[in-house]
């Protein structure tokens, strides 16, 4: 047996050692645009999944830790989100981000992000409404921590799936 077919027997080996690939070993990262039906029609569609598989080979040197994903699940530990949120608009345009990591799934579904672009308008709980020349962060500020605090984080997230994309688009 040759040195090669030797690498491969062994790499088998240590697949099935480590037993098949479950849910657990994939960590997945999903966002996606949904356009609305009128209306606001100037963005981007995105479509993109980013995701990290983890293979376990006992003989393998460790990989370095994954800062992408170290960050969603820091930033959905530091919001308390544990669970579905949802801000969208009766046939409107929102974005859709299924969080995938380890055995948590989360999906969160948010419209303010495009509505709120041209600076005119504000998503509260109660709905999109004009600022009228009000700033943002008071017009926020009435709104509850919890509300605060899951767009806060679906910004966030929004904003590191970006550079990620624009981190491979440079490379």
């Amino acid at each position: 047996m040759n040195l090669r077919n030797s690498f491969l027997w062994l790499v088998a080996a240590c697949l099935i050692a480590a037993g098949p690939a479950n849910a657990e070993a994939r960590d997945r990262v999903s966002v996606k645009v949904f356009p609305a039906h009128g209306g606001l029609r100037d963005f981007q569609v995105m479509d993109v999944t980013i995701e990290r598989i983890k293979i376990v080979i006992p003989t393998a040197p460790a990989r370095p830790p994954d800062r992408f994903f170290d960050a969603i699940d820091g930033i959905l530990g530091s919001h308390g989100i544990t669970s579905n949120w949802q801000y969208v608009f009766p046939d409107g345009a929102f974005i859709r981000i299924t969080i995938e990591i380890g055995k948590r799934r989360v999906e969160l579904s948010s419209a303010h992000t495009l509505y709120e672009r041209g600076g005119r308008h504000i998503a509260t709980e109660r709905g999109l409404v004009s600022l009228k020349g009000r700033d943002l962060k008071q017009v926020l500020a009435k709104e509850s921590e919890a509300f605060r605090s899951r767009r806060l984080a679906f910004e966030k997230i929004l904003a590191l799936v970006n550079a990620k994309l624009r981190e491979k688009l440079e490379q």
